[in-house]
């Protein structure tokens, strides 16, 4: 959402206190833990090796090495290479040369690089790859018991899958507090008084506009057919993003005039512990996540988060757990 801090307009806070919602909470099935606790006995089953030819999912140890002209090409040379096909750690063109070979056998296959490839004395060239298998593995099952437990640090089975429940279980409920949350601050939003900046709400919707003109345009369809599959109108999408530009201004105004009016605030500490929990949520170095995110961004999420918990704390809330 654009929007100027400085040419924010003066807000008057409606009701944001004690506002009704039912919130709903997925059941943890029986069902889904035994389907967790089963793929566990498949994701850390181990590698073993085998007769059979090579194929997708199996492990494999090789030597690799490229020749151009008979003369090897230079930096080409893998020795003892273990990877596991079909996760993308060899080149599409060597995956594909390995699969249906054994154990102790040794092939070769040719390749050909792209016209502009980043080494400039390959590019369109052919080069031949000579590959040696070493080994072929593929993880052998492993019965869903108190000794599989025990490898995962559970006495039993059934603690194991206590463990799942109950992770799931405060997942579940997480969903169900991002849920109320949201929707609160949307009450509260629509709830406040404020002159809204007309064009700014347009430019907005007209963003949104084009940029599914874009996405259309990509996909090889027409907004007339897109509009026909939904049963409406190019301008009826464009009042929905309207409407949507307006929500969300209105949630970007709620947090602000809450947080004053309650003297929410985010330390240095909570950004910085922020940072921490969203490279490990996208498994990337901090490092990376704080050169997309300014701290001023992730302060304001975190602001978010907490004038959304402030409203549930604050509300008539109603939990359901739903059937399953």
């Amino acid at each position: 959402m654009e929007q100027n801090a400085n040419a924010l307009p003066k807000v008057t806070l409606g009701q944001y206190k004690g506002l009704e919602f039912t919130r709903r909470v997925r059941p943890v099935s029986e069902k889904a833990v035994e389907l967790e606790a089963s793929n566990l006995t498949r994701t850390r089953a181990p590698f073993e090796p085998v007769e059979k030819s090579a194929a997708r999912g199996m492990r494999v140890t090789l030597d690799f090495e490229g020749f151009m002209d008979g003369a090897p090409i230079p930096e080409s040379k893998m020795e003892n290479v273990t990877v596991v096909l079909g996760t993308g750690q060899l080149m599409p063109a060597a995956e594909d040369a390995v699969y249906g070979h054994k154990a102790g056998e040794s092939f070769r296959f040719d390749f050909t690089y792209p016209a502009e490839f980043r080494v400039p004395e390959l590019s369109g060239k052919t080069a031949q790859f000579a590959i040696t298998l070493h080994t072929v593995e593929q993880k052998q099952p492993v019965p869903l018991d108190d000794a599989f437990a025990k490898t995962l640090g559970f006495d039993t089975v059934d603690a194991l899958k206590e463990s799942i429940r109950e992770k799931k279980r405060r997942s579940h409920e997480a969903n169900a507090d991002r849920i109320a949350g949201a929707a609160l601050l949307g009450m509260a939003g629509a709830n406040l008084t404020a002159e809204l900046d007309n064009a700014i709400l347009d430019q907005n919707a007209d963003h949104d506009m084009n940029a599914l003109r874009e996405r259309l345009r990509r996909s090889k369809m027409t907004m007339e057919l897109y509009c026909k599959a939904g049963q409406t109108t190019p301008d009826e999408v464009r009042a929905a993003f309207r409407r949507d530009a307006e929500r969300k201004m209105r949630s970007i105004l709620a947090v602000q005039a809450i947080a004053k009016a309650e003297q929410i605030t985010v330390s240095n500490a909570e950004v910085d512990a922020e940072y921490v929990r969203l490279s490990k949520l996208h498994d990337t170095p901090e490092a990376e996540i704080r050169n997309v995110l300014s701290r001023d961004a992730v302060a304001s999420a975190v602001t978010t988060q907490k004038v959304q918990r402030f409203l549930i704390d604050h509300a008539n809330i109603t939990s359901v757990v739903e059937k399953e």
